[in-house]
């Protein structure tokens, strides 16, 4: 009788051990700790920075009829006349004083120029248009027949014109939007569209004599108010090369990589859920998802490496 009390006791005491064992080993797993966001909704730009320089959409440059000495000037750079206004008088150049230095008023200014005319005085220099005049000569310089020496635009429209690097050159199209700021008017945001792209890029050359990075000329027309612009003034212009329109973004600590898949693991049910993603534009703090997740799904941040798809998962307070 008492060894059969004995090997029920043992038998028993075997059993609760192996029940016991199998309790501790199917046990639940213990929810990790995460931290979480959320994927929304949003507009996309992506953009490249150029730099430029505003000038005067429209503008004449005037060259004189014959060289000669400006004897008399009757406005100054910034005044407004009126088309057929006197500018400048002249006097003939010495006929023996042939190697009298020429100095001249030309500047690269009128290399943009959107025209140039001739006078058709010998000796008076006339505003070929009304406008804001630009550039003009002092008294005592020497003009010479054909090349410009007064430039008169109007202000009332502007563009910019820029250089882009090569490296973005062929992300430009005509019709592109872009945004205006220049430091001389403070932080003015001003409209602007692209209106043309140079065929062939330029390459300056360099004080030391190398040639520099390759850009391509850009015009921009702005548009609305220009008010605290002027020609001359450097610009930095944002052009908008892209848009995705109502784009799924997620925060950057969302995207994790496991060999070359990139992921995004959302909290469902209580459990970490793994998703193959596409990824779109890297933007300030957010990452466009293009194909794997929809806008309003949780998604985990700085996943770690250990944590396994359908794993529970708490959001740490």
């Amino acid at each position: 009788m008492e060894k059969r009390a004995r090997a029920i006791l043992v038998s028993t005491a075997v059993i609760l051990t192996f029940m016991l064992l199998w309790t501790w080993k199917n046990r639940p797993a213990e929810a990790e700790l995460v931290q979480a966001g959320k994927a929304s909704v949003q507009d996309i730009f992506n953009s490249v920075t150029i730099s430029g320089t505003i000038e005067a959409a429209n503008s004449i440059a005037l060259c004189p009829e014959e060289s000669g000495i400006v004897a008399a000037v009757y406005a100054q750079p910034g005044d407004e006349v009126e088309q057929g206004a006197v500018l400048c008088t002249l006097t003939a150049l010495p006929m023996n004083d042939v190697t009298a230095p020429a100095k001249t008023v030309l500047s690269a200014l009128y290399a943009a120029a959107d025209k140039t005319v001739s006078a058709t005085e010998p000796n008076v220099l006339r505003a070929p248009a009304s406008g804001t005049v630009l550039e003009i000569p002092e008294q005592g310089d020497t003009v010479i027949a054909g090349l410009p020496c007064i430039r008169i635009a109007d202000l009332a429209q502007l563009q910019v014109h820029a250089q882009s690097p090569e490296l973005y050159a062929s992300e430009l199209v005509a019709g592109q939007r872009a945004n205006v700021t220049s430091s001389a008017a403070g932080k003015q945001v001003y409209g602007a569209r692209v209106e043309s792209i140079a065929p062939v890029a330029v390459r300056a050359m360099g004080l030391t004599g190398q040639s520099e990075e390759a850009v391509v000329e850009t015009v921009l027309s702005l548009h609305g108010d220009v008010t605290g612009l002027r020609p001359g003034y450097s610009a930095a212009v944002k052009v908008f090369t892209d848009h995705h329109e109502n784009a799924v973004v997620v925060p950057h600590e969302a995207v994790c990589q496991r060999g070359e898949q990139e992921y995004v693991f959302c909290i469902e049910s209580g459990r970490a859920v793994q998703h193959a993603v596409t990824t779109g534009y890297m933007l300030e703090s957010m990452t466009e998802i293009v194909e794997g997740i929809d806008a309003g799904a949780t998604v985990i941040l700085s996943p770690a490496e250990s944590l396994i798809d359908g794993a529970p998962v708490e959001v740490a307070a």
